[in-house]
């Protein structure tokens, strides 16, 4: 006889359930996260999955306001609209420093929980050395220093699109104490000193990889340097796109962002870490490929 009462009372308890549920994610921030290099490839692809499936808002950085434009729209069709076109060309400081002023009128009160250092050139781009250690070295490190007060000091969060080219650099060089400085945080200067010495090879791959493995070593010392974000290095794998097309990569865009993800949204162990291609912590020494044993830490040069 005791029934009816009591389903009522389940259903009662379960609408409040539901509600204070929906109450909770409606009082969570809506996390937004600025891409550079956005407009297309592994970029767009990601724009797309942290609109659609991690309800992020997005401001896509594309040097074509009408490229960037374009890409916008293909979001708000397949995605949905929280995506901002943000113009920014990361090898020119002045569109650096006028894209943050632009972000910073569009955030108002806001932070970004995200910076994701996306945009690149090299191998099929047909682009010279300098172009390429300019937009994948000095590129990411112009995009920080403008944004990094726009971040939440609290909970922020640096993702660096580095490469398995990286260890492939540094399994060519000879010396242990050449390979070591590599392995370290290096200072900005230390840096400039080290794209002297790779530019003199005038060798296009050679620039690539140097970019790269020099990323890595700026990854380091920005985590050293601001112990409350979480900054990583990633691979996104050998995947088809602009950059690679013609080179037997046969991967679409949308799986190149697994360990993109992983680094802005996981629990990480450690800052300045580089996370390979499958998720999992990778070295910097030599290239360890999806599937094979996660990297435990040790170096034996």
């Amino acid at each position: 006889m005791m029934t009816q009462p009591l389903t009522s009372c389940c259903i009662l308890l379960a609408i409040i359930a539901i509600s204070t549920t929906v109450s909770a994610l409606s009082a969570s921030p809506m996390k937004r996260i600025l891409v550079t290099g956005a407009n297309s490839g592994i970029g767009l692809a990601l724009t797309k999955q942290l609109v659609k499936d991690h309800g992020c808002h997005v401001y896509l950085g594309s040097r074509d306001v009408v490229k960037g434009q374009k890409a916008v729209d293909e979001v708000k069709k397949t995605a949905g609209d929280a995506v901002e076109l943000l113009n920014i060309d990361v090898s020119n400081e002045d569109s650096v420093k006028s894209a943050a002023e632009a972000l910073t009128a569009k955030l108002g009160t806001e932070k970004l929980y995200g910076l994701v250092n996306n945009a690149g050139t090299g191998i099929m781009h047909n682009t010279p050395p300098t172009e390429i250690l300019d937009t994948n070295t000095r590129g990411p490190r112009r995009v920080t220093n403008n944004f990094l007060p726009l971040l939440n000091q609290d909970c922020g969060r640096i993702v660096n699109l580095g490469s398995g080219a990286g260890p492939i650099f540094l399994e060519n060089i000879r010396s242990k104490k050449d390979k070591q400085r590599f392995l370290e945080p290096m200072t900005e200067a230390q840096i400039e000193e080290e794209i002297t010495k790779i530019l003199s090879t005038n060798d296009d791959f050679t620039a690539y990889s140097g970019s790269k493995a020099l990323l890595a070593c700026y990854t380091m010392e920005l985590a050293n340097e601001h112990p409350n974000l979480m900054i990583s290095i990633v691979t996104p794998g050998y995947i088809k796109t602009a950059m690679t097309i013609g080179a037997g990569a046969t991967k679409p865009p949308h799986e190149g962002t697994v360990s993109i993800k992983k680094a802005l949204f996981d629990e990480l162990p450690s800052s300045g870490w580089f996370w390979g291609s499958d998720g999992l912590r990778s070295p910097l020494h030599w290239m360890r490929s999806p599937g094979e044993p996660e990297f435990d830490g040790v170096v034996n040069l």
